[in-house]
């Protein structure tokens, strides 16, 4: 059989999404593709040289816990490490870390290319090829003119001709999909300043009766660090004590090097107020809808007129490149303004820069066409995964990347199960669809086209920041790039960065993605945390007896002070888990609930809610609304 004859999953697109989810399913046990435009750009960081942050580094040590790659990367490569709100409480502490951008892209891809039951592929997929099932559409998926049957994966298609026969697909396409640069008056068809946009699949989605729309993004210009007058910046240390990202790594032994902060001045604002015609954003050019809450420097001047300054970080990008990174300065104005607007900053009056700021527009998919496990609901074994989704952010979409890898995963195997070995052709190039078709309609007597039952990976809104991010964008859908927040998060005392592993290890051992010996490993670890308490229970204000680690005591301190709003918080969680264990049969006839207003009924249709929970959190619902369901569901 030809190595590309035929694959479990297909994961298409290798940013940090990507990563995750052929990870997972290679883990899994299963025989994974992972198809980019090109390896060397595997985990690039294309825009902030970090991870973590606000929530964000949350999510990082929530993917850890779940048997995730992307803290193991960044304790391997980080140059600062940083406590954010040390001062404030637990919920919204976060840790975030500079990357050696360079470093982190070479260690993912070698671990991706060494990774057992995984195979990386330079090539763009342009089709998913699909046949029809057994099982009918929800009802808000059919359109005029369009079977009401589900469709089901069976194959991709490449640019270069290749027809893989495959069991399910992830997308993690970024900013690639459909993309388009923009500086000045310039654009591009481009998803990365440099790197080719991807086209066709886009047009294969709509074809299968998606929705899709367009968002933008953008990214700061790029300055020679030795064309910098550090001496009148302010310097920003990092802390002196490093926790990991990872819940298996003890500690982190890496050079640390310090960042700073700048200001914009009224000068610069003047140069950016006389050229603001020559934006791509405001001449018209950009139809996509950007984030509100990581503005251009041409949005932050419009606004704000009366601002004087804008406070700019500058980061290194790594210890063997020269080029640093101007975090709140994006701009997509043409380049010689940006090289007249930099030079008016204190410390750059001689800067050199490397790479211009640009914008970049894309397509992405609407995301409550999707079920909470991120499977898409009009075809059977497609996944969708990170920017196509709506989201920005590495964090975000690796988190996505590894929630959809392991239920790619749960389907794949279950595929398995059902039909056996998929077709495949002698040199792994089938001549077209119809071929692949061909030999797919008679495996198992046509079961092939049955969807198969998996239990998939669905985390709740108290369990994880994933599974806030997760349930935001299939319940509520989004119409700019979307960012987590704490805020998002309701039970944000539950879901505080030290207690990942507590709340997910063993779902990532279900996975099969988390050892026996990691389990091992935590159950000692709570045991020695929960000693911790019963000591602080008896007395509170006695110091660490010397007995526990700094990590142990300070986890059972955090318990011991906020214990009480955790239990009430637990109350009302228990409350509505019973809600959101009430599941809604697929395919229910809202219809036949006369009381619904016209409004509702519509939502509800749409979303298509999986259980009461999911169905309360819709914009627009009012409780009478779910107590009318509750009503017809007991019937």
């Amino acid at each position: 059989m030809s190595f590309y004859s035929s694959f479990d999953v297909a994961v298409v697109g290798g940013g940090h999404a990507g990563i995750e989810a052929s990870l997972a399913a290679a883990r899994m046990g299963l025989k994974t593709l992972l198809i980019t435009q090109t390896v060397d750009s595997i985990g690039r960081m294309s825009c902030n040289p970090s991870i973590g942050g606000i929530a964000k580094g949350n999510i990082v040590r929530e993917i850890d816990a779940l048997g995730g790659e992307m803290g193991k990367l960044i304790d391997r490569t980080m140059i600062q490490f940083r406590l954010l709100n040390r001062s404030r409480g637990p919920a919204v502490q976060a840790p975030r870390s500079q990357a050696d951008k360079l470093e982190y892209s070479a260690l993912a891809r070698h671990t991706l290319e060494t990774q057992e039951n995984l195979s990386t592929l330079m090539d763009t997929v342009t089709d998913i090829i699909t046949v029809q099932s057994s099982s009918p559409l929800p009802p808000e998926s059919c359109t005029a003119g369009q079977d009401a049957m589900r469709q089901k994966v069976i194959g991709i298609a490449t640019e270069r001709g290749r027809v893989i026969p495959v069991r399910s697909v992830v997308l993690t396409t970024g900013t690639f999909l459909g993309g388009r640069i923009f500086i000045g008056e310039y654009d591009a068809p481009c998803g990365r300043l440099g790197e080719a946009g991807a086209y066709g699949l886009t047009e294969s989605l709509v074809h299968l009766g998606f929705t899709t729309g367009r968002l933008k993004t953008g990214t700061p210009p790029r300055i020679l660090r030795h064309t910098v007058d550090f001496s009148h910046l302010e310097l920003q240390e990092g802390d002196e004590r490093i926790i990991p990202f990872s819940f298996d790594d003890e500690g982190v032994d890496r050079q640390q090097v310090p960042c700073h902060t700048v200001y914009t001045n009224e000068e610069t604002h003047r140069i950016i107020r006389e050229n603001i015609g020559r934006s791509p954003l405001y001449s018209g050019k950009i139809h996509g809808v950007g984030p509100r809450y990581c503005p251009s420097i041409e949005d932050k001047v419009m606004r704000f007129p009366d601002r004087e300054r804008h406070q700019i970080f500058v980061e290194p990008e790594g210890l063997v490149t020269d080029e640093i990174y101007l975090n709140g300065l994006s701009s997509s104005l043409p380049e010689s303004v940006q090289d007249s607007f930099l030079r008016t900053m204190t410390g750059f009056e001689r800067c050199t820069v490397s790479r211009p700021g640009y914008a970049v527009e894309y397509d992405y998919v609407e995301p409550t066409q999707l079920y909470p496990s991120l499977e898409t609901k009009r075809v059977a074994g497609l996944f969708n995964a990170g920017q196509i989704n709506g989201t920005s952010g590495y964090e975000e979409a690796a988190g996505q990347g590894l929630v959809a890898g392991i239920n790619a995963g749960y389907y794949a195997r279950a595929h398995i199960t059902l039909c056996g070995p998929l077709p495949s052709s002698d040199d792994g190039i089938l001549s077209d669809h119809g071929s692949l078709e061909q030999k797919t309609a008679g495996c198992q007597k046509g079961r092939l086209r049955d969807i198969p039952a998996y239990e998939p990976l669905v985390l709740s809104r108290d369990e994880a920041y994933i599974g806030v991010l997760i349930d935001d964008l299939v319940t509520l859908g989004t119409k700019e790039p979307y960012r987590m927040f704490t805020a998002r998060a309701e039970y944000r005392l539950k879901l505080r960065h030290d207690t990942a592993d507590r709340r997910l290890r063993e779902k990532g051992y279900r996975a099969g993605l988390i050892s026996g010996a990691q389990m091992a490993a935590l159950t000692l670890k709570y045991a020695r945390v929960d000693e911790a308490l019963h000591y602080i229970e008896r007395q509170p204000s006695a110091p660490n007896p010397g007995t526990f680690s700094e990590a142990e005591w300070e986890q059972a301190q955090e318990d011991y002070k906020y214990r009480y709003y955790i239990e009430k918080q637990d109350e009302r969680v228990e409350k509505l888990r019973r809600m959101e264990g009430a599941r809604i049969p697929d395919g229910f006839d809202y219809g036949k609930i006369v009381s619904l207003s016209a409004e509702s009924r519509m939502k509800l249709e749409k979303i298509r809610p999986v259980t009461l929970g999911q169905a309360s959190r819709i914009s627009g619902i009012r409780n009478s609304d779910i107590m009318l369901l509750m009503v017809y569901l007991k019937k």
